[in-house]
């Protein structure tokens, strides 16, 4: 006999994760009254309980009153990759997700996972710890040895499903807006007149922002004070303004992998690929 039904969102980073996240906490209330428990950043960082020491009480104790919960945190899985001797997206999500699994029970986990094209993936994550004023030496020290057109979401599937997943449901950060309509009844469990928030949320930093703090240096006063007035001087307004630090060469081989990736994605058992 199965327990709870948990929806676990886990990412990936910079995928539109914070829209979904801001989305579900607008409407907590509706959950709420629907008996869906809700835990997002808010609670799992703000509040100071992230989701391992809730588990330490016993899983049972998250949330009692709720028949389903909906949990979403990126930063489950751990690091996005290392720059040297690895090829793995999410190398320590394996040995991460099965604790959290094991913690769970009896409880009936469905795994929630949104991908992206990993080169656009990789500049955005640049984008996004620059922002947050993590000194970086550069995107080339930041990238390391890693190639996108080598990185594989369905190896990452893959790997979550042998830590214990039962059932993973995935789709690209691409086709986002076009799928939350399928997306949020899966989560949900049931068919609920959920919002969305209209707004963009965390939008990345341009290509003139990310020249100016790398100009400044690793050595940069305040650094997290220093990219959000780059971010405030050079806006992106348009397509032209992002930050591109790939070749031609190297995005269409990203974009190759990727088509390919997806088909292997779908054809992992076990594995829902949402389409538009």
């Amino acid at each position: 006999m199965t327990g709870r039904p948990v929806s676990l969102h886990i990412g990936a980073h910079k995928t539109a994760s914070t829209h979904l996240q801001k989305t579900f906490e607008h409407n907590v209330d509706l959950l709420s009254e629907h008996g869906i428990g809700w835990l997002g950043p808010v609670q799992l960082r703000r509040e100071g309980k992230p989701l391992s020491r809730r588990l330490k009480a016993g899983f049972a104790e998250i949330l009692p009153e709720a028949h389903r919960l909906v949990i979403s945190e990126e930063n489950l899985m751990g690091l996005q990759f290392t720059q040297v001797g690895s090829e793995l997206l999410y190398p320590q999500a394996e040995r991460r997700a099965g604790k959290l699994f094991d913690r769970m029970g009896d409880a009936d986990v469905t795994v929630f996972l949104s991908v992206r094209d990993p080169a656009p993936w990789l500049a955005s994550l640049y984008a996004h710890e620059l922002f947050n004023g993590q000194v970086k030496p550069g995107f080339h020290a930041f990238l390391g040895s890693v190639r996108p057109a080598e990185l594989r979401w369905a190896k990452l599937v893959r790997r979550l499903q042998i830590a214990g997943a039962n059932r993973v449901v995935v789709w690209r950060q691409e086709d986002y807006s076009a799928v939350l309509p399928d997306l949020l009844p899966l989560m949900l469990g049931t068919d609920l007149p959920i919002a969305p928030i209209e707004n963009r949320v965390n939008a990345s930093l341009s290509a003139e922002a990310i020249a100016m703090l790398e100009a400044l240096g690793p050595d940069r006063e305040d650094p997290r004070k220093s990219a959000r007035q780059a971010k405030k001087a050079f806006p992106v307004r348009g397509p032209e303004d992002r930050f591109r630090p790939f070749s031609a060469d190297t995005l269409a081989a990203s974009a190759e992998a990727y088509a390919d990736d997806l088909e292997a994605l779908a054809d992992l058992e076990d594995v829902t690929l949402l389409r538009p």
